[in-house]
This record gives structure tokens, sequence and C-alpha cells, in this order.
């Protein structure tokens, strides 16, 4: 009867160790070895997590790190090529929710493609992706370091400026149309956590067009242009408390409008530009946000 039961738990035994090895042989294969990237800062996030060996295309570009520049092009903010998506047959596809991609995330989906969606709304979901991407990558142990990274950095910084003085600031994001961001950008709350005030932030639209008269009205103390070239027209007001204290600032783009683990290091860059600004003027006008009239609200 004892060797009965003794075979009986053996052959269970073994059942059991099977299965855990059936188990931990498919949580292997399920590790996404082909993976495309259908923008600049999913390329970039995937580097991080120590997967860009597995990527096998991007979008244009996604130039960082350097190794990215190799890459096959599937296409662009405008247009993504699914033909070309399908003929290279990833097992993981990473889409930004912006523009047409939302409906190209279903069709692939349709096709039995796994797809990852990056919705960045705010600048503190950057620990949260990181974590999440990690896990979807296999790398889980990088995902939950960065992770804890990203969420210390953006604490200190928030400690060290969130209780200084406001400072207003202007935004520019491009100058030929004139445009900026709102308060719907996540891009403003690295404004925020350092401390200063946007004053485009009641603004409709995430990026606003504006005109140069908008900025004279509010006369910002700082003007971060975050551009690839430092171009600006600001110098033919020297009225402007910006001009009149050399506070026009320039933001690497890449770095400031890509949400990755660079954008800690545009962030810390800000909140000195900031604060520098803070210590040297000394404004008569209350900082703040230019107050709208609803018809203006509208307009931008």
């Amino acid at each position: 009867m004892l060797s009965t039961y003794k075979r009986f738990i053996v052959a269970n035994l073994a059942l059991f160790l099977a299965a855990v090895c059936l188990l931990f042989s498919s949580t292997l294969q399920a590790k996404p070895q082909r993976i495309i990237a259908l923008a600049p800062h999913l390329t970039e996030q995937v580097y991080a997590l120590g997967a860009g060996d597995r990527l096998i295309a991007t979008v244009d570009y996604a130039d960082y790190p350097e190794a990215a520049k190799a890459l096959p092009r599937i296409g662009n903010y405008q247009y993504i090529s699914l033909e070309s998506i399908i003929s290279l047959k990833p097992d993981l596809v990473l889409v930004w929710k912006q523009g047409n991609q939302e409906s190209l995330a279903q069709k692939l989906r349709a096709l039995n493609i796994d797809v990852f969606v990056s919705q960045p709304k705010q600048l503190a979901t950057l620990p949260k992706q990181l974590a999440t991407l990690g896990e979807i990558l296999g790398e889980p142990e990088t995902g939950q370091r960065l992770s804890h990274y990203a969420e210390q950095q953006l604490e200190q910084l928030a400690q060290q400026y969130q209780s200084q003085r406001p400072v207003s600031v202007f935004y520019q994001m491009w100058y030929q149309p004139l445009r900026s961001i709102s308060a719907k950008s996540w891009i403003d709350d690295g404004i925020r956590l350092c401390g200063g005030e946007n004053i485009m932030a009641e603004a409709v639209a995430p990026y606003p067009l504006l005109s140069e008269e908008w900025v004279l009205s509010a006369d910002p103390e700082a003007i971060i242009v975050a551009q690839w070239e430092f171009t600006h027209s600001w110098d033919k007001w020297p009225q402007l408390q910006a001009v009149k204290h050399n506070n026009i600032y320039q933001l690497d783009p890449d770095k400031a409008h890509r949400l990755t683990l660079r954008t800690l290091e545009s962030v810390n860059t800000l909140c000195s530009m900031l604060d520098k600004t803070r210590k040297k003027t000394h404004s008569d006008k209350p900082s703040g946000t230019r107050a709208y009239t609803s018809e203006e609200k509208s307009s931008l």
C-alpha cells in the first residue's frame, strides 16, 4: 500500500515539475525578440531598458542612442507603413497614442501582433511606464530600477523648487509660426515642478499658436526656447522682463519633448534656469498666467 502511495506522490511530483518547466519555458519564449518602436521616445526607452539589440525597426527622428540611427525606418509622425511592419514579422510593436497610431494599433491586434500603447499625459507617468515596459520586454529588474530612479529624481526636484517664489514663463516650442504649450501638455508639468507659471497654461489646445503681442502683454520673467536652433526675435522688445534681465534660455528639444530618462536631465536644467531667473529678477508685477477673455480662450 505504501509503495503505491509513494508511486502516486512521485508521479504527481514529476507532473508538477514538468508543468513548472513548461511554464518557465513559455515565459522565456514569450520574451519578445523582434520589436518595432513607432516613436523616438519609445526607441530610447527600449535601449535604456537593455533591449535595444532586439529592435528591428523604428521611425524617423529616432536618433538616440547612437545605435538607433542604424535601425530601418518604416514611417514618421504622419505616416506608418503597415505593410512594412507585417513584412518584418514582429512579436511586439510599441505604439505612441498620437495621430493615426491608435487605429494602427487596432489593425495590428487584429493580426494577432502584440501591441504596447504609450500615452504620456503627465511627467509623473514616466516611472510607471519604465516599470511596465520593463515587464513587457522581459527586463523587470531593470524596469523597476529605472522606475525607482526616475521617481526619486522627480521627488527631489519637487522638494527643492516647488516652495520657491513662482516665476512666470513663456515656453517657445517654435517661432514660425509662434507655438507654445498649455497645461494640457505634459511638458507643462516640468515648468510647474520647477516653481514656474506658464503664461499659456489656460489655452484650450495643448500646443497653441499665438502672436508676439500675447507674450508682450503677459511680460514673462523668463523665456524658454526649446528648439534645435536658438532662434527668436525677443531682443526687439527690450522692455520685456526676460530681455531686460537676460532671462532667455535654450533647452534641447529632444531631451525636453521625448518622455525618457533624459527628460529628467532637461527638467533639472529648466529648474536651474528658473532659479537663476528667480534670484536676479525682482518683478513689479505679480507673476502668473495671463488672464484670457472667453473669446481669446476659444481662439487658442
